[in-house]
C-alpha cells in the first residue's frame, strides 16, 4: 500500500513484470497511477480460511489477559507502525470511556512504535483502559472474545485482520483507508470512519 513512484528500483522491477497481482482495487489503482500498464495489473483479493477460523475454540480474553470480568473489549490487531494508525485509536479512547467507563482497548502486535504508544497511553491517563498486549500466538481465539474489532489504518492494502474478525463474527469499525471499503460496506458489514479522525 505504498506508491512505487517513491522508489526507482521498485518502479523498474514492477515494469519488468508481465502481470502485477494486487490485493485490492485500491492497490491496483495505485500501481496503475504509478506507471504499470492497466492491462498488466489485476486484482485478486486476499482471503482467509473461514472453516479453519470457525474450528478454532474461543479463548476467554478476560481471563487470559486479566481484564475486569464484564468489561467491554475493543481489539486491534496490527504491527505497531505509523501507517496502522494506533495513535488515533488511542486518541479516541477518552470518548469511548465517556460512554463505556469500564471499556478495555487491546492492541495486539509488536513494532517500532511500542515505546511511543506506551508514552501516549500514559500521557492521556489511559493505563487502566488501553493495553499493548504484544504478539499473541492464539490471537484468532482471542479475537472471538472481543466485542468490537477496530482497524485504525492510515493506509491499508486490504486488511486481512478485518477478514479474520469478520470470520469470527465480530463487529468491525475501520477507517476508509485503501482497500478497506472493499471489505467493509458502511452500515452493512461494519462501520467506516475517516482516516486520522479520532472523534469519528
Amino acid at each position: 500500500d505504498f506508491h512505487l513512484k517513491q522508489n526507482s528500483f521498485s518502479r523498474w522491477k514492477y515494469k519488468l513484470a508481465d502481470c502485477v497481482v494486487c490485493s485490492s482495487n485500491a492497490i491496483r489503482a495505485m500501481v496503475v497511477d504509478d506507471g504499470i500498464p492497466d492491462d498488466r495489473a489485476i486484482t485478486v483479493y486476499e482471503g482467509v480460511d473461514v472453516d479453519r477460523i470457525a474450528a478454532i475454540p474461543r479463548a476467554d480474553v478476560h481471563a487470559e489477559l486479566w481484564l475486569p470480568p464484564h468489561a467491554p473489549v475493543v481489539g486491534n490487531v496490527a504491527a505497531l507502525v505509523a501507517h496502522k494508525g494506533q495513535r488515533y485509536l488511542i486518541e479516541a479512547v477518552p470518548v469511548i470511556v465517556h460512554a463505556l467507563p469500564d471499556v478495555q482497548v487491546l492492541l495486539f502486535g509488536e513494532g517500532e512504535l511500542r515505546p511511543q504508544l506506551q508514552r501516549q497511553i500514559k500521557a492521556l491517563g489511559l493505563d487502566h483502559h488501553v493495553r499493548l498486549v504484544g504478539f499473541q500466538p492464539n490471537v484468532l481465539a482471542l479475537i472471538k472474545s472481543l466485542d468490537v474489532f477496530v482497524m485504525s489504518s492510515i493506509t491499508e492494502g486490504l486488511g486481512t485482520s478485518i477478514l479474520d474478525a469478520m470470520a469470527s463474527s465480530k463487529a468491525v469499525v475501520a477507517t476508509d483507508a485503501g482497500g478497506i471499503p472493499e471489505v467493509v460496506e458502511h452500515g452493512v458489514t461494519g462501520l467506516l470512519v475517516p482516516v486520522q479522525k479520532p472523534a469519528a
